[in-house]
């Protein structure tokens, strides 16, 4: 009852927990006894939980990375979490229906649990009931076929751990011990299902103490904006099995070579003073992180980026589509340059901004404010207005813009790139 009353609590705060997706593997786990992830074209991921996988819809980074990223197409998401759920308590209004109903509504293919920040505050007295919660978490969804054909795949996501970000919030050096206790319940437990594990825990408590002038969380324990950004990085990574990047271009003017990673180089030509080449982009670019962030060094080499070996001394300017990008001496671009407002990175703003719309129309179906109208109390109509078949409206919208999703989630054709010397 305590430990209830305390969680309780929290929820009536808004101290709920932060979620992150990271695929680390164990010391004495091999590569090959690691559980993947497996992408079917049209799987719908849905992500329950807490806080951190709640507010995923305010920022759309992860699904922006995973939509535009994933070797394959049309797969789709739903937001179910909720701020303050753990796995054995998840309060919610009259009729709003059970989390099985709605996980059977979505469809759902792929599940992303994401609990143990809340679970943590319990310390080493609620280790057992936690393991215990996920055990029968794991064995009940086991038996379920919420997509009609075949029980979910799901994916283990441990918390982040506690950072410090000074008085007047507590120094998180205790909470840290008990998340870290937690994550090991929970690998131990996805090892026993096979469940593909994220070890969140260990990914964020090494970013945090190698920039430490950056702060990935607002109060120690939900992440800011570009928390979201660099979390959500590794957690696409891990989930593709392949290191997340954005299209880079490396040109020689002595060999007269042009490699490129995540693209490829169509055509090429090289006469003095100018370079010309056509860029077919294999994927969209990571999003820009937010305005004056201090990025993580890992986190910048990943960002679109051109580098020109052997250029004559002067000054270049880069051109895409005939619009300039960045203009720099042949020593800065020998050492290359990350480059920004490239037309793939307006398109991959532009597919999250649709993410974005779709997820704020999804929200006001799930957590309809005027819920007792829905399915409370006052269902019946009154008046001209039956709020119930209204809200099938929302369904159309929703539709609308996954199309248009679908639509911006690969490059749109080549681009034409030119360097030329201007003094």
């Amino acid at each position: 009852m305590r430990t209830h009353s305390y969680l309780l609590a929290l929820i009536l705060l808004g101290l709920a927990s932060p979620f992150v997706s990271v695929s680390i593997a164990n010391e004495n786990q091999s590569e090959s006894q690691q559980q993947k992830l497996v992408l079917k074209k049209g799987d719908r991921i849905v992500l329950i939980g807490n806080t951190f996988a709640d507010q995923q819809r305010l920022y759309n980074y992860l699904e922006t990375l995973l939509t535009s990223h994933a070797p394959v197409k049309n797969i789709t998401f739903r937001n179910l979490a909720w701020s303050g759920d753990t796995l054995s308590l998840r309060p919610r209004p009259l009729n709003f229906g059970s989390l099985d109903e709605h996980l059977k509504q979505q469809k759902a293919d792929i599940i992303i649990a994401c609990f143990g920040m809340n679970e943590s505050f319990a310390g080493q007295t609620g280790l057992k009931q936690f393991t215990n919660d996920w055990e029968k978490f794991l064995k009940h969804v086991a038996l379920q076929q919420f997509n009609g054909n075949s029980a979910p795949q799901v994916v283990m996501i441990s918390p982040i751990a506690h950072e410090n970000v000074g008085p007047p919030f507590p120094d998180p050096t205790e909470h840290n011990q008990s998340l870290l206790k937690y994550t090991q319940a929970m690998q131990a437990v996805a090892e026993t299902h096979n469940v593909p594990f994220v070890d969140l825990f260990t990914a964020s408590k090494k970013l945090m103490d190698e920039n430490p002038s950056q702060k990935l969380t607002r109060n120690g324990i939900h992440l800011n904006e570009y928390g979201y950004w660099a979390v959500d990085q590794i957690i696409a990574s891990q989930l593709l099995g392949t290191q997340i990047k954005s299209p880079e271009i490396i040109a020689d003017i002595k060999s007269n070579n042009i490699q490129a990673t995540n693209a490829k180089i169509i055509q090429q030509s090289f006469r003095p003073d100018t370079i010309q080449f056509t860029v077919k982009e294999k994927t969209l670019p990571i999003p820009a992180p937010p305005a004056s962030a201090i990025v993580h060094n890992e986190f910048l080499t990943a960002q679109p980026r051109l580098t020109v070996k052997n250029l004559p001394a002067g000054t270049y300017r880069l051109t895409v589509n005939g619009t300039p990008i960045a203009k720099a001496s042949h020593t800065e671009w020998s050492r290359g340059l990350q480059l920004q407002n490239l037309p793939s990175q307006e398109q991959a703003n532009d597919l999250r901004a649709s993410i974005d719309r779709k997820n704020e129309l999804f929200f006001y179906v799930y957590r309809a404010h005027n819920a007792e109208y829905i399915f409370g109390r006052r269902t019946k109509p009154f008046g001209a207005v039956s709020f119930p078949p209204e809200m099938q409206t929302f369904g159309k919208l929703i539709q609308d813009k996954e199309a248009t999703v679908k639509k911006q989630a690969r490059p749109k054709g080549e681009t034409k790139w030119e360097l030329v010397r201007l003094e």
